[in-house]
C-alpha cells in the first residue's frame, strides 16, 4: 500500500488588505472545492452588506471579521491538487494581530508574501518577512497582487520586486519567486494568465506543485515541550508530547531557556515497555543520567538545531 504523502504546508502573510484571504477563497473556488451553499451564504451576506461578492468570506468565519474586512484568526484549510495534498494556513496581517501570524506560521514549509501593487510594500510586509527569518522559513515566495489596478504594468511588478529583493536580502533571505497577480479576477493563479504575457515564471498553483516535498515530520528539529515533571520516589520524568523530530536514548539533549545540558537515560511511556527511541505525535517521558531543575513549558532540543530564544 503506498504511503500516504505528507501535506505541504504554506502560510499566506502581507499588509493588512492586500489579498492575502481573497487569494486562498479564489484557488479554493477555482478548484471547485467550495460547497455552493457556502457560496451561496457568502453571496447573501454581500448582498445584505451592499458590496460585490468577496472571495476572502468563504474564509472569515467570524462575523466581525466580515464587518471589518481583516483576518483575526488563523484559518486552516486542507485541498489536493492533481500533484500533492496541502495545508493552507491563512495569517492575519493587521499588526494587533502578530501573534495570531506568527502562530500560524511557525508550522509551515512555505510562505507566500502578499504585496498590493497599488500600495506598494508596506510596514507589515517588513515585519512579517523578519518574523519569517526568525522562524527559519527559506522558502518564500511573493504575490504582486491587484496588478488590474495597475493596468498589469510590467514596470511597477519590477519596481516592486526589486524593492523587496533589497530587504529580503538584508534578512539574508532570497525569495524562491515572485509572481504578478490579480487574485480577486483570477488572473495567474490556475494558470497562466494571458493578461500579464510579459511574465514568463509559472502560475501561483503550478508553482506550488513544482516545489520539493516537504521533509518528514521526523526529519525535523525536536522540539520536545514539557508538560510536567513526575516524581516517583528518587526517579524524575520529564513528561510532554513531542512535536517535531524524534529523541533517542543515549542523546545528549538541551533545556531551553534554561541552556541545562544533560543525556536521555530512558524513554517510557505510560503502562507500556520502556523504549530507545521516539518521535513527533508520541507523548513520552524520559529520565535523565543527571536529573535536572527544570520548569514545565521548557523546549527540549538538539544542541546542533536548537532554536533561538528571545
Amino acid at each position: 500500500m503506498e504511503a500516504e504523502q505528507q501535506a505541504l504546508s504554506i502560510v499566506f502573510n502581507g499588509h493588512v488588505d492586500h489579498g492575502k484571504s481573497t487569494l486562498v477563497g479564489r484557488l479554493l473556488a477555482d478548484l471547485g472545492l467550495v460547497q455552493p451553499a457556502r457560496i451561496a451564504a457568502v453571496e447573501t451576506i454581500c448582498k445584505e452588506k451592499n458590496m460585490k461578492f468577496e472571495y476572502a468570506f468563504l474564509l472569515d468565519a467570524f462575523e466581525e471579521e466580515q464587518d471589518q474586512g481583516i483576518t483575526i484568526d488563523v484559518s486552516q484549510v486542507r485541498f489536493r491538487s492533481k500533484k500533492r495534498p496541502y495545508r493552507i494556513i491563512d495569517a492575519p496581517g493587521h499588526k494587533e494581530f502578530l501573534k495570531n501570524m506568527i502562530s500560524g506560521a511557525s508550522t509551515a514549509d512555505v510562505s507566500i508574501l502578499m504585496i498590493d501593487a497599488e500600495e506598494g510594500v508596506r510596514e507589515q510586509s517588513h515585519r512579517h518577512a523578519t518574523i519569517l527569518s526568525l522562524l527559519g522559513i527559506k522558502t518564500i515566495i511573493v504575490v504582486v497582487n491587484k496588478m488590474d489596478l495597475m493596468n498589469y504594468d510590467q514596470k511597477v511588478f519590477e519596481s516592486i520586486k526589486t524593492e523587496y529583493s533589497k530587504h529580503l536580502a538584508s534578512l539574508k533571505l532570497t525569495a524562491h519567486t515572485f509572481i504578478p497577480m490579480a487574485a480577486y479576477l483570477g488572473e495567474n493563479i490556475i494558470k497562466k494568465s494571458d493578461k500579464m504575457s510579459w511574465y514568463q515564471g509559472l502560475s501561483f498553483l503550478e508553482t506550488l506543485d513544482a516545489l520539493d516535498p516537504p521533509k518528514l515530520s521526523e526529519e525535523r528539529p525536536l522540539r520536545f515541550p514539557l508538560q510536567d515533571i513526575y516524581k516517583f520516589d528518587k526517579k524524575r520524568v520529564y513528561a510532554g508530547r513531542i512535536e517535531s523530530g524524534a529523541i533517542r536514548v543515549g542523546d545528549e539533549v538541551l533545556f531551553l531557556p534554561s541552556g541545562t545540558k544533560t543525556k536521555v537515560r530512558s524513554i517510557e511511556k505510560w503502562h507500556a515497555p520502556a523504549q530507545t527511541r521516539a518521535a513527533v505525535g508520541e507523548s513520552i517521558g524520559v529520565t535523565l543520567d543527571d536529573p535536572v531543575f527544570a520548569e514545565r513549558g521548557e523546549m527540549v532540543v538538539h544542541e546542533a538545531s536548537a532554536p533561538q530564544v528571545g
